[in-house]
């Protein structure tokens, strides 16, 4: 089983500027519950642990993952905090967005629950989002130490921005940290410049992308401490590598037919990875199988999308294992 340590939230979705926005789509979610949702769909046992408020939007989240058949028994109910939510100004570029933090940073776990909810996981994937307040970045490490110790491999999803941490920045150190843990990387381009910088000036278009650009930033997490790591980079599809003395990248190509919104898109190349590694898929094999599902996602609107169907399809192009 895999579990989720994350955020649940709210996005509220306009396509207006915010000084004017009048108009908003409501769509319930966060990275971890989504990538539970789409992997629990594809036949993955999950778990996920976070807080949402007492509200009609916690409540329509717990239900829709209860729906996929996520278990959700360490999903915490806040009694004084509401759901977090995020409002997202859609634009041509990567999306502008302003967070009201509401009851996912104040999820607390006691060292007895810690050591209940490590039963029978074999994977501990961690948001990005967890590291932003002092407090739960301190429970996030307890949750990640323990796990290690008990042979549990870590995910992490570096899905960092400035405006998400308490001092409007980075804490490098956290990420850092955690880095030192982990097992699995998926940072998109995006995650890599926010945490890394940009090594160079050359175009996304050009072949310096390629060659350059995404070697240093996946030699950089390797050098941080992660095994294996997969950086996604859209329509330029996605660079994966373990951590050997060969030093490749092996490219894995983009497989979308049509592109109607890239919404979700990273969170069903998790899944779809996890798929792959839970069914013992070889780390490239398993990333092929991330491409797919987002792939698959990117043909609707919206994140809300059923991947059930694509279990068949996947063991048809990769193989059954």
């Amino acid at each position: 089983m895999i579990l989720f340590f994350g955020e649940l939230l709210a996005d509220l979705i306009t396509q207006e500027d915010f000084t004017s926005a009048e108009h908003f789509t409501l769509k319930v979610g966060g990275s971890p519950g989504n990538i539970a949702r789409f992997a629990s769909q594809l036949g993955v046992p999950t778990k996920i642990v976070s807080r949402v408020g007492n509200d009609p939007i916690g409540n329509r989240i717990v239900k829709k993952l209860e729906q996929a058949k996520v278990d959700i028994s360490s999903v915490q109910i806040d009694n004084k905090y509401g759901t977090t939510l995020v409002f997202v100004q859609k634009t041509v570029e990567s999306p502008d967005f302003f967070v009201i933090r509401g009851a996912d940073r104040f999820l607390r776990l006691s060292e007895d629950e810690i050591d209940k909810i490590l039963d029978g996981i074999s994977i501990v994937h961690v948001s990005c989002w967890t590291l932003t307040h002092k407090d739960l970045y301190e429970m996030t490490m307890k949750v990640v130490r323990k796990a290690v110790e008990r042979g549990i491999s870590i995910s992490f999803d570096p899905n960092c921005r400035d405006k998400l941490f308490e001092c409007s920045k980075i804490e490098r150190d956290r990420v850092f940290e955690l880095l030192r843990y982990t097992t699995y990387l998926k940072p998109s381009l995006d995650d890599a410049m926010a945490i890394l910088g940009t090594p160079s000036n050359e175009s996304r278009e050009s072949n310096e992308f390629t060659e350059n650009v995404v070697k240093y930033y996946v030699e950089q997490f390797h050098k941080c401490g992660a095994k294996y790591v997969v950086l996604t980079a859209g329509r330029d599809g996605a660079f994966a590598s373990v951590f050997d003395e060969s030093k490749s990248v092996t490219h894995i190509p983009a497989v979308a037919e049509r592109v109607v919104d890239a919404t979700g898109a990273g969170d069903g190349f998790w899944a779809g990875m996890y798929y792959g590694l839970i069914n013992k898929y070889d780390f490239i094999e398993a990333c092929k199988i991330g491409a797919m599902v987002a792939g698959y996602i990117v043909q609707f609107v919206g994140a809300d999308v059923d991947i059930s169907a694509l279990k068949g399809e996947i063991e048809k192009q990769i193989g059954k294992r």
